[in-house]
């Protein structure tokens, strides 16, 4: 058994597109999505959070796992989460153009364009906000409601940038399981048709870059698409961090809700690039019909992490080759949130989050 997945499954699953209450990570806070239960519910707090690593709103609930904390059918202790469910894969080439991409830089905008969003169904830039600087829980801005977990804050502040004056700060504190996470749903040109080809991309600063046994950043979820064998169960395709060598490696993660004999799944696929400190543009493709996720970094041509059917590792008793039915999209999240106690402090800023159904690809350096 690979130790990291042994890890998971004894410590504390990913409900990821779980339950708005899989017990410990973040979904949203009210209604919960389907979070089935993950291979094995954690101690108090279950891989997934208080609201749940993602889920679609409603949702059938998963069995096990330590309870969420906040409303939603429960999940189990995996990661997923009331809300917001997960992101996948690479980005395709072309998209929007973005604006150049800063360096490990310092305080203040970092570089960037003066408009990042161009015609995308869903952009993003967090800079429409300027009576908003600390975000609590359960609070709504925009076209999102709020998520956080005690251990971590959440903020609109400057400090690193890319195309305005503020980005989206997630702090979370040493050994802590916690996090604060962005959802949106409902009523958004990106959802209108509940897609389940999507491409998107986003800036992302990492400062101090602690490490935690899993923790997300990204994600899409929604029912599973019709013409898999998983209708009627809540899918999620989530950018995710795992560690390797005791460092955060770019990573995939899906969630699939129990039903019936079948429980939850909770699989991942690891790539072998580091996230670094400092800025970084991650990119991603994910088409729930054909199985197919990609995730790039900063433009480049190949994509550092490529899932086709499946990935490489999944909590017992779902066996590896079990395939990543996904979702067709009814929900999308951003943020920092880890289903385990972090090793070290974490902060991250996220900037110009787009989406769309087209592709939409970081710059090249």
């Amino acid at each position: 058994m690979n130790p990291l997945i042994e890890s998971r499954r004894v410590g504390v699953l990913i409900c990821l597109l779980g339950a708005a209450g899989c017990g410990g990570g973040a979904g949203k806070p009210s209604a919960g999505a389907a979070g089935a239960t993950g291979a094995a519910g954690s101690t108090a707090t279950g891989e997934a959070g208080a609201s749940g690593e993602a889920g679609a709103s409603g949702g059938s609930g998963g069995s096990g796992g330590t309870g969420g904390s906040t409303s939603g059918s429960g999940g189990a202790g995996a990661d997923g989460g009331s809300t917001g469910s997960a992101g996948s894969g690479g980005a395709g080439a072309g998209g929007n153009a973005d604006g150049g991409n800063a360096g490990a830089g310092g305080a203040g905008v970092d570089g960037g364009s003066a408009d990042p969003c161009g015609t995308a169904l869903f952009c993003e830039t967090f800079d429409k906000y300027p009576t908003v600087t600390t975000i609590a829980d359960k609070q709504k801005l925009g076209p999102w409601h709020a998520a956080l977990a005690t251990g971590a804050t959440m903020q609109l502040d400057g400090t690193h940038t890319t195309s305005g004056t503020t980005a989206l700060h997630v702090h979370i504190d040493n050994a802590v399981t916690a996090g604060g996470r962005l959802f949106s749903d409902g009523a958004q040109p990106i959802f209108a048709s509940k897609p389940t080809h999507v491409y998107g991309r986003m800036r992302m600063y990492i400062d101090p870059n602690g490490t935690s046994v899993h923790w997300t950043f990204f994600g899409v979820s929604g029912a599973a698409e019709a013409t898999s064998p998983a209708v009627g169960r809540n899918a999620s395709y989530i950018l995710s961090s795992l560690p390797k060598k005791g460092v955060n490696t770019y990573s995939f993660v899906y969630g699939l809700s129990a039903m019936g004999t079948d429980g939850y799944h909770d699989c991942s696929s690891q790539s072998s690039t580091s996230m670094p400190t400092g800025w970084a543009c991650v990119s991603f493709e994910t088409d729930s019909v054909t199985r197919k996720l990609r995730m790039y970094k900063d433009g480049a041509a190949a994509p550092i992490l490529s899932i086709d059917e499946h990935g490489n590792g999944c909590v017992a008793p779902t066996v590896v080759t079990s395939p990543w039915y996904g979702p067709a999209i009814t929900q999308l999240f951003a943020g920092a949130w880890s289903f385990h106690a972090m090793t070290a402090p974490l902060d991250v800023w996220i900037d110009d989050v787009v989406v769309d159904t087209k592709p939409v690809a970081c710059p090249s350096l």
